[in-house]
C-alpha cells in the first residue's frame, strides 16, 4: 500500500512521510529522558516536598524520587501488587493482591486499553514517576526488596492502582462475604471512611469559602497519607494528599479550587450464586440451558518460611465474570471498576483544573470506581457528588444479593449516568457534609438532592447523624472556631433515634441486680456522656467494650449501628464484664481517663489521644500493650486540610499523623505528632519564592 502510495502520487507520499516523523518527534521529546537537573526539591522544616519541575513529567519524576527517600518499602509494596510479586515479598499477605489481580483480569485489561484510554499528558506523567522510581532504585539498591521487581513500568502502577482502587469499591468485601458465607451482610459495604464539609461564603464570617478536607486511612503502611506540594512550568500546582506509589494528588487544594473524597457505599457490583449442572460439573446453567464455564488460570508466586513456592489456581469463568467458591456454592461476581483504567487519569485532571467547569469535566469522565467529591473554590462554590461507577440495574427486578445467576436479565451493560448521581451545588442552605452518611442527607431539609437509582446508598450512621445536628443548630454566621468545633466534634449522638444508641440500647439497659458482678461497671457506662475527650472517666470502659465487641462479633465497628439484627444482650454483658477486668487489672481501676488507655504512638512518642471510633475526631485503636492496658489509633483522621478560598487567594492549614518521613532515624518520623494531638495546624505556600528562602534542605534528585 506505501509502496502504491510513493509510486502513485510522491507528493502525497512526502506530505505523509512528514506527518508520520511529525508524530515520532513529538513523542520522543515528550518522553524524553529526564534530567534531574530541571527538577527541585525543597524540603520545608517539616520535611514535606515542595517539588518544582518545568513539565509536569519534571515533577512527576521528583515526586517519585522524594516519596521514595521518605518511604520507598511502601511505595515498593504498591508497585509490587501491580506486578503479580508481592505473595514473593509478604506471602500469604500479599499472594491474596496477586490473585486479586489476575482474578479480576486487570494485567490484561490495562495492557490492552492503556494506549487508547489513558490521555497523552498523563502518559508523560506516568513516564516521568516510573523513570524516577527507577532512578532511586538504582541508585539505592540496598533498599531493593524484590531486585527482580525492577525496572518499573507505568502498566505496573496502573495495574496497582486499578486493583487498589477496585478492592475499594466493594470487590474485596464481596470475595470476603462469599469466602464467610456472609453475603447479604457484608457485600457492598467497605470498612474505610472519611469526613468532608464546606460553607458558602455568605454563611462564613469572612465572606470566603471554607472546606474541610479530612479522610480516614490506616495511619501508617501501603493506605496511609503522603502529603506533597507539586508545581511545574505547565501549571500543575497542587498540595494535597496521595498514597506511596500515587503519581497524582488524590485529595488536595491548588491555587483556585480544592476538593475532598468519602467513601460512598452505593451498590457498585453484584454477588450471583451459580446453578451448576449436577450431571456436567463444566456447565452452569443461564437462559435456559447449560452453558460451559469458562476458564482462567492463576499464576502465583507465594513465599513460606524464605523459600517462594509456585502455585496454580483455577478460576471458572460465567457470562457474569469471574466465580470464587465456598461451601455453600459457586458465585460469580460482577463490577464496573476492574474494566476501567482511567482513574489515576481522572485524579490528575482533576489537580490541573481551575474552575469549576474544568473540575466537573474532569468528575464526568466517571473512570473512579466510587467516592463522594465535596469541592469548594476561589469563585464561591460549593459541591458535593456522590461518584462511583454504579450498574444500571433493571429497576422492576429483585436484586437482593446473592442474584440467582441463571438469567441474562440481571446480566447489566451499562452505569448510572453521571446526570442521575447525587449531585448538590450551591443550596440556599449554605453548607454540605458527607461522613459516609447517605449523600441523600448531605445539607439542609430543603436543600437536599432528591433524585434515586437501584443501589443508591441509604443508610446513616453517627458521624453523619452528628455533623447533621451540629450544622442544624447554627443559626449565625460561622466562625473559624465553630468550623473546627464541628471538625473535632468527639461525641456519639445522643438521641434514641440516633443509630448509636439505637443499637447499643441494650448496653444502657443493663440491670446491675441481675449482674451484681459488674454492677460497678453497669451504673458507669449509664454515667457516660458519649464523649471522647481525653480526660473523660467513663469513655476508656466504652472503648474497651467497643473493640471487644467488634472483634467478638467479627465486623468492623461502624457495622455494629447499621446491622438488622440487635445485638443481644448477653453479648453487650460479656463485652463489658471483659472491659471491667481489663482495666482493673492494667490500671487499678475503671476510672480512668481515656488519654491513659488510648494513645498516638510512633517509636518511642505517645501522646494520650481523644476521638473514639465512627466519632467526627474519628480514632480507631487495637491493643498495642496488653499488660500496661494500652491501645494505639491505627486508623481514623489522618491528613487533613483546612482551607479557605477567596479571590484573594487560598490559605491552606494541614496536619499529618505523623510526619513526611517513614524511617524511625528522620527527624520527620514525628515532629507533626505533637500539633496533630492538640489539633492544630501548620500552614502551607504556593509561594515558591518564599518556599525556596525557608527551606531546610534545596537539591535535586540523584545529586551527591
Amino acid at each position: 500500500m506505501i509502496g502504491t502510495l510513493a509510486a502513485s502520487n510522491p507528493l502525497t507520499f512526502m506530505r505523509f512521510l512528514f506527518s508520520v516523523l511529525f508524530v515520532f518527534c513529538t513523542l520522543y521529546f515528550s518522553f524524553a529522558q529526564i534530567n534531574p537537573q530541571d527538577v527541585t526539591i525543597a524540603r520545608d522544616s517539616f520535611g514535606v516536598p515542595h517539588i518544582f519541575g518545568k513539565t509536569d513529567a519534571d515533577a512527576a519524576y521528583g515526586l517519585a524520587w522524594a516519596h521514595s527517600e521518605d518511604d520507598f518499602k511502601n511505595i515498593q509494596y504498591n508497585v509490587l501488587s501491580g506486578k503479580n510479586m508481592l505473595g514473593r515479598v509478604l506471602g500469604k499477605e500479599g499472594v491474596l493482591f496477586d490473585f486479586g489481580l489476575q482474578f479480576l483480569n486487570i494485567d490484561s485489561t490495562v495492557e490492552a486499553n492503556y494506549e487508547k484510554d489513558i490521555s497523552l499528558e498523563y502518559k508523560k506523567v506516568l513516564l516521568g514517576y516510573v523513570q524516577g522510581l527507577n532512578d532511586y532504585a538504582k541508585a539505592h539498591p540496598e533498599e531493593i526488596l524484590y531486585k527482580k521487581a525492577f525496572p518499573v513500568t507505568e502498566l505496573d502502577l496502573l495495574k496497582g492502582s486499578v486493583l487498589q482502587t477496585s478492592l475499594m469499591a466493594g470487590v474485596g468485601l464481596s470475595l470476603k462475604s462469599i469466602k464467610e458465607n456472609r453475603i447479604h451482610e457484608f457485600y457492598a459495604i467497605n470498612e474505610v471512611g472519611s469526613n468532608a464539609m464546606a460553607i458558602a461564603p455568605n454563611k462564613t464570617e469572612d465572606g470566603k469559602t471554607w472546606l474541610a478536607i479530612n479522610s480516614h486511612q490506616p495511619l501508617e503502611g501501603r493506605f496511609a497519607w503522603y502529603e506533597a506540594h507539586i508545581q511545574s512550568e505547565e501549571g500543575w500546582d497542587i498540595i494535597g494528599g496521595l498514597f506511596p506509589g500515587g503519581t497524582t494528588i488524590f485529595v488536595g487544594t491548588n491555587k483556585y479550587l480544592g476538593w475532598a473524597h468519602t467513601v460512598n457505599y452505593h451498590s457498585f457490583g453484584d454477588v450471583y450464586k451459580m446453578e451448576i449442572n449436577p450431571k456436567n460439573k463444566k456447565q452452569y446453567k443461564y437462559d435456559g440451558e447449560w452453558r460451559n464455564f469458562g476458564k482462567r488460570i492463576v499464576k502465583l508466586k507465594v513465599k513460606v518460611a524464605g523459600i517462594r513456592i509456585g502455585v496454580k489456581k483455577k478460576v471458572l469463568l460465567t457470562e457474569y465474570g469471574p466465580t470464587y467458591k465456598n461451601k455453600e456454592g459457586l458465585y460469580a461476581i460482577r463490577f464496573p471498576s476492574y474494566n476501567d483504567i482511567r482513574a489515576t487519569d481522572q485524579w490528575f485532571q482533576m489537580n490541573k483544573a481551575t474552575n469549576f467547569n474544568e473540575f466537573e469535566a474532569a468528575v464526568k469522565m466517571k473512570a473512579l470506581p466510587l467516592f463522594n467529591i465535596l469541592y469548594g473554590d476561589v469563585d464561591g462554590n460549593i459541591y458535593l457528588h456522590s461518584g462511583g461507577n454504579v450498574p444500571l440495574r433493571n429497576p422492576s427486578l429483585d436484586w437482593t444479593q446473592p442474584i440467582a445467576g441463571t438469567s441474562s436479565k440481571y446480566k447489566w451493560t451499562d452505569i448510572v449516568p453521571y446526570e442521575r448521581m447525587p449531585t448538590v451545588k450551591n443550596p440556599d442552605c449554605g453548607y454540605l457534609y458527607n461522613c459516609n452518611n447517605t449523600p441523600l442527607l448531605c445539607t439542609g431539609d430543603k436543600c437536599e438532592w432528591g433524585g434515586d437509582f437501584i443501589g443508591i446508598h441509604k443508610f446513616n450512621y453517627n458521624r453523619g447523624e452528628r455533623m447533621r445536628y451540629l450544622f442544624e443548630k447554627q443559626k449565625e454566621k460561622y466562625t473559624w472556631e465553630d468550623f473546627h468545633i464541628i471538625k473535632f466534634d468527639k461525641s456519639y449522638h445522643n438521641d434514641s433515634s440516633a443509630s448509636y444508641r439505637s443499637h447499643f440500647k441494650t448496653l444502657y439497659l443493663l440491670d446491675e441486680k441481675k449482674y451484681p458482678d459488674i454492677a460497678d461497671a453497669i451504673q458507669k457506662i449509664k454515667q457516660w456522656n458519649l464523649e471522647g475527650q481525653p480526660d473523660n472517666r467513663e469513655a476508656a470502659l466504652a472503648l474497651v467494650t467497643h473493640n471487644y465487641l467488634a472483634k467478638k462479633l467479627d465486623v468492623p465497628f461502624a457495622f455494629l449501628m447499621i446491622g438488622k439484627d440487635p445485638i443481644p444482650e448477653s453479648e453487650f454483658k460479656e463485652a463489658l464484664r471483659y472491659a471491667k477486668k481489663f482495666l482493673v487489672k492494667t490500671h487499678g481501676s475503671i476510672d480512668v481517663p481515656l488519654g491513659d488507655v488510648q494513645k498516638h504512638i510512633r517509636g518511642n512518642v505517645s501522646f494520650p489521644a481523644s476521638g473514639l471510633s465512627e466519632v467526627p475526631r474519628a480514632a480507631s485503636s487495637k491493643i498495642h500493650d496488653q499488660k500496661k492496658g494500652i491501645y494505639k489509633i491505627n486508623h481514623g483522621d489522618g491528613y487533613i486540610q483546612m482551607v479557605k478560598f477567596s479571590k484573594a487567594g487560598v490559605e491552606i492549614n494541614s496536619i499529618n499523623t505523623y510526619g513526611a518521613s517513614a524511617h524511625p532515624e528522620s527527624p520527620h518520623y514525628t515532629d507533626q505528632m505533637k500539633l496533630f494531638s492538640e489539633e492544630k495546624f501548620k500552614p502551607m505556600t504556593f509561594d515558591k519564592e518564599q518556599i525556596l528562602k525557608n527551606a531546610e534542605k534545596v537539591y535535586h534528585p540523584n545529586s551527591n
